[in-house]
């Protein structure tokens, strides 16, 4: 009688596991339905796809994955949302698949030479599900990295441009040297003696350019901003009417308003905390360089503090944790 009340116990455990998966994998369907929705410019269609996903998380927990990923969505289209209308767009065009040009006719402008987990290429030519190291990318696609995924590109052009997303983003190559952010991290560099690179997120057009090699850190915020951290060679920053740079270290908020006061990221903190320096089976080209940074910032600070710099909340009001400090 026992032994039939415990298989009885787990086959009903079972089943609920089974259901708890099942939704959870139709969450995901429903963000990956309203991220194309959004890619189409059909916002309203894409907020009733994320609300419905909502709806399906209200008794998971705040700080449940999918939940989050699905607050920031909202947050995200709604932002586009928002653009589209000030800048006149058309909120209800819709790209008709059927206009899509076949693969054979797709161009090589940027090769993938690092690829995690399931990584997707929509717009101009046919929908492209499994996407292979090796293989190209022309230029106007619209590359969407789903959570748990991560992809790195790199110019096939002599501009030597290189840029690597992780888990959860969304993003246009508009050109070898400019970019359309609509959500998540990046890490973008260039070897090239002079390098210049636009970059757009939701609320602000960056133009950022160098003298010399260079790689940066950039995060698209919630209020549709960007989080810039400059990781190797001094950056230049410009907006239509504000400029400021970063040296190695620094970090700053492109804002509609202008830029936000720069504050001191802990390289060697850096370094082993961001997945996106980590988590890729081969190790950025300049991280050498980047470790000898940390050292000489290192050097230069005698006091500091271990932080993780979270989003903006104006342009004086970040999010900071400090991490505590098991150094001797």
């Amino acid at each position: 009688m026992r032994t039939v009340g415990i298989s009885l116990f787990l086959y009903i455990f079972s089943c609920l596991s089974a259901r708890s998966d099942s939704v959870y994998l139709s969450i995901e369907d429903l963000l990956l339905q309203g991220e194309e929705f959004a890619d189409n410019d059909q916002f309203s269609d894409s907020l009733k796809v994320l609300n419905q996903a909502m709806g399906l998380l209200k008794q998971a927990p705040r700080s449940h994955s999918l939940r989050l990923e699905t607050e920031k969505l909202i947050r995200v289209v709604k932002g586009r949302s928002l653009v589209a209308r000030y800048r006149g767009g058309n909120v209800n065009a819709y790209t008709d698949p059927n206009a899509l040009l076949p693969l054979s006719q797709e161009t090589r402008d940027f090769k993938i030479i690092q690829l995690l987990g399931k990584v997707l290429a929509r717009k101009v030519w046919d929908s492209r599900d499994e996407l292979q190291v090796g293989e190209f990318i022309g230029l106007g696609r619209r590359i969407t990295v789903l959570p748990k995924g991560g992809i790195e590109l790199t110019t096939s052009s002599k501009d030597n441009i290189t840029l690597r997303s992780l888990q959860a983003a969304s993003f246009d190559v508009v050109d070898n040297s400019r970019f359309s952010l609509h959500s998540g991290s990046y890490v973008i560099h260039s070897m090239a003696d002079y390098t210049q690179i636009s970059i757009m997120s939701p609320l602000v057009d960056l133009v950022i350019s160098s003298t010399e090699p260079f790689a940066f850190m950039a995060g698209v915020t919630t209020n549709g901003g960007i989080k810039v951290i400059s990781l190797l060679g001094e950056i230049k920053m410009s907006t239509e009417d504000y400029k400021t740079s970063l040296v190695p270290g620094e970090l700053s908020f492109a804002l509609p308003d202008g830029f936000s006061r720069k504050m001191n990221v802990e390289l060697s903190t850096l370094i082993v905390t961001s997945n996106l320096l980590t988590d890729f089976k081969q190790p950025p080209v300049f991280l050498k360089k980047l470790r000898q940074q940390a050292m000489m910032q290192a050097l230069r600070t005698r006091k500091r503090f271990r932080t993780v710099v979270g989003d903006v909340r104006g342009s004086e009001n970040f999010e900071l944790k400090v991490l505590e400090d098991e150094r001797p």
